[in-house]
């Protein structure tokens, strides 16, 4: 599934679905109302990368003992609103991200720092363990797109039949990093 890039860390793409239907599946409800955390810690946004749920609340705290600032950058799609915020050590706040869209977010004074938010339309996405497997389970019978995004390497998409009551298998492979 990824290449074989030395600099490439499967654990930071993420494998999601997209399609009629899925946006209404059992567990979508659930997710929405569902927290997320995105920390600073060391001077590093914790986790990299952050997919949430369209309509799930994010928390930012910093958890370092110096300023921080929560910088984020519209994505592909521009859908949500961006914001500009300086943090003091301890300190939280939250947004909620209302359509699906991949944000950059940023430390303006640490320049080192960044993440990745993916909001989804739906809960049928994960992230790879180190060898590059994933599953996704629960997904109702139908046709779909499955996408793995990855900041370096951009997005790869492939349709997919998921069949009831089986399992279903499909291979992703990127190619070279963006520039």
């Amino acid at each position: 599934m990824f290449p074989s890039d030395e600099s490439f860390e499967p654990t930071d793409a993420v494998v999601y679905l997209t399609g009629e239907g899925l946006a209404e599946a059992p567990g979508v409800a659930q997710a929405e109302r569902r927290v997320s955390l995105l920390d600073q810690i060391d001077y590093t946004f914790v986790p990299r990368v952050l997919p949430v749920v369209v309509g799930a609340e994010v928390r930012f705290r910093n958890g370092d003992s110096e300023l921080h600032n929560i910088h984020t950058f519209a994505g592909d799609r521009g859908a949500n609103r961006m914001f500009n915020r300086s943090q003091l050590p301890g300190l939280t706040f939250t947004e909620t991200f209302e359509r699906p869209d991949s944000i950059q977010v940023r430390c303006d004074l640490h320049s080192q720092m960044i993440a990745h938010i993916l909001v989804l339309p739906n809960v049928f996405h994960a992230m790879p363990a180190e060898d590059g497997s994933y599953s996704l389970a629960g997904v109702p019978p139908g046709t779909y797109e499955l996408t793995a995004w990855h900041e370096f390497f951009g997005r790869v998409t492939v349709p997919v039949e998921v069949a009831s009551g089986g399992i279903t298998r499909a291979d992703l492979t990127f190619s070279d990093p963006l520039e």
